[in-house]
């Protein structure tokens, strides 16, 4: 695997064009719904078609500067992530079809919201867009909303929540739901960790919520930065009549788990942890594909590090079993309960 760890944080367009890397083949797999044509591809190649049952689902990207630009002082440099963001967008824009959706689960910022990492990734993300992908954005604990709308709002949705990062995209078979699950440090608390703990659906979420899950009509499936159980409306996703899941970010792993309510079958659903696009732990990000009787999530697991990438002859033996141990896992979410 290539680690670029010490190369420059500029970035031009010509720099991101050259550093494009073709993505993968995915197989297909009996019982799950299959990711067919999922192909490399010529990156120049702009009349690719586009799938509308194909998404990818990236969480915690954490654009970073350089510490020495830094108003609020991260605990250390993260040269690394400019390069592996850039290969993943690459990767994305390489495959054949593209996916129709980018879903991001929040945690743009490294740590503390500097305006610039929004700057940077609008500019990281906009081949996407110009790609003909659909950007749908949420915050997480290190974001703060007004940076992100500044530079990304055009991504974020038309929200059903006024001051929230809320959205409802609707897809071929059911609608892909986003919650805003940050609450925002005190002005005084800037640039400490401590504050970044805090979650928060706010009460006028909280309630359009419950209304849209109670009246959903199509199925739906729930993506936050936050985990469930962080929530707390474990019971208003679980007994939601048409919600047949829960993803999140915030871990920076491929965690998977599985949501109860009482004791039913029809009280189970499953709640998947994502990769971080960059930083650290799992590295990668996550295909998913629809049909009429559920939707398949796949892990593309491209690393494994903590707390960065070191060189190659240093590396532990156990970061490549891990990375061997996530590649293609995937878990089926059935519409029905």
């Amino acid at each position: 695997m290539e680690r670029n760890m010490d190369r420059s944080m500029t970035m031009t367009r010509r720099d991101f064009i050259s550093g494009l890397f073709a993505a993968g083949a995915v197989a297909g797999a009996p019982h799950f719904t299959a990711f067919a044509n999922e192909t490399p591809a010529d990156a120049a190649g702009a009349s690719a078609n586009i799938d509308p049952r194909l998404a990818v689902l990236i969480a915690d990207v954490h654009i970073p500067l350089p510490r020495s630009e830094q108003r609020y002082r991260t605990g250390m440099e993260y040269t690394w992530i400019i390069d592996t963001v850039k290969r993943e967008i690459g990767e994305i824009l390489a495959m054949r079809p593209l996916p129709a959706c980018v879903f991001c689960l929040g945690d743009v910022s490294i740590a503390f919201s500097e305006e610039r990492e929004y700057a940077i990734a609008a500019e990281l993300f906009a081949p996407l867009e110009e790609a003909g992908i659909k950007l749908v954005m949420t915050v997480g604990n290190h974001d703060l909303r007004e940076p992100f709308l500044k530079h990304l709002g055009k991504w974020a949705g038309e929200t059903p929540v006024p001051g929230r990062v809320t959205s409802v995209t609707p897809l071929p078979d059911f609608d892909f739901v986003m919650l805003d699950s940050l609450k925002e440090p005190d002005a005084k608390n800037r640039g400490k960790y401590d504050a970044l703990t805090k979650v928060d659906l706010g009460k006028a979420q909280l309630e359009w919520f419950r209304e849209f899950a109670a009246g959903a009509k199509r199925p739906f499936i729930v993506g936050a930065h936050h985990p469930m159980w962080e929530l707390k409306i474990t019971k208003d996703v679980v007994r939601a009549p048409m919600c047949f899941g829960f993803i999140h970010g915030h871990n920076h792993k491929w965690d998977q788990a599985y949501l109860f309510s009482g004791y039913s079958a029809k009280t189970v659903i499953r709640s998947q942890g994502l990769p971080s696009f960059g930083i650290d732990r799992d590295i990668g990000y996550a295909l998913l594909r629809s049909a009429p009787e559920g939707a398949t999530l796949k892990y593309v697991a491209k690393d494994y590090y903590f707390p960065r990438p070191i060189s190659t002859d240093k590396r532990p033996p156990l970061w490549d079993d891990i990375v061997r141990d996530n590649s293609s896992r995937r878990v089926f979410f059935p519409f029905a309960k």
